[in-house]
């Protein structure tokens, strides 16, 4: 039977609305279908009409990021994702991905000086694009994956969508890639190589070995065997 997780992707996006809502200040979420504003009131509202601001996300394209150097060896051979015993490793393939996602921020405010506005937004994204604000570790396993960030080097200025209405919203729309990874939700498992044998000999023209010593590393142990003179501890000799 085969064990399954959570691909790592899921926890990129995760990590991704939980880092934009600390550095922007508002509740957002990663939004996929037509009726935005019902959904986005069930899951910040609790039934009662949205409070400015938020945001929502469109997850709009996901391609191979074949700028990573390694994403062979994440691919084929996979990761160490946990040791499930003295003999074998737990395996999860990798892949460097680039997630394109289309960022929506809703406000009813254009200026202020705290955040909440548009031009407070933009200033912020400016500066997020530059510092690398939007950038975060995603733990998987035992081990921890950056995930870098590219930001649009400019933010349109919407205007206001109805002069008639009594409500005052504007939408700012930008877009952004997120440079993280998918991982199959299978994982395998390998053996795990503790001991090494290495073997010397003398072997004589014609072809007779007269001696042979072995050495053996091992992995549990933080050096290899010595002598008290330094040369390698001999195990067994013939």
């Amino acid at each position: 039977m085969q064990k399954t997780l959570e691909p790592i992707d899921q926890y990129i996006l995760a990590g991704f609305q939980m880092k934009f809502q600390q550095v922007f200040n508002c509740p957002c979420a990663f939004i996929n279908q037509n009726d935005k504003t019902k959904v986005l009131e069930r899951i910040f509202g609790d039934g009662k009409p949205l409070t400015y601001p938020y945001a929502w996300f469109v997850l709009q394209n996901m391609s191979a990021n074949t700028e990573t150097y390694n994403a062979h060896p994440l691919g084929r051979r996979g990761i160490v994702f946990n040791v499930s015993s003295e003999s074998s490793y737990q395996t999860v393939r990798v892949l460097p991905t680039n997630f394109e996602i289309e960022i929506n921020y809703v406000t009813n405010k254009f200026q202020s000086v705290e955040q909440g506005s548009v031009q407070a937004f933009v200033r912020r994204w400016l500066l997020a694009r530059r510092f690398g604000y939007l950038k975060t570790v995603v733990p998987y396993g035992n081990r921890r994956f950056g995930i870098g960030m590219t930001l649009n080097d400019s933010v349109p200025i919407p205007q206001r969508e109805n002069v008639t209405e009594t409500e005052t919203k504007y939408d700012v729309v930008t877009t952004a890639v997120i440079h993280g990874y998918v991982s199959e939700p299978v994982v395998s498992e390998i053996g795990k190589v503790n001991k090494v044998n290495v073997n010397e000999g003398i072997q004589l023209p014609n072809g007779k070995v007269v001696s042979t010593q072995t050495f053996t590393f091992d992995r549990n142990q933080q050096q290899p065997q010595l002598n008290p003179n330094g040369t390698l501890k001999k195990v067994k000799s013939t």
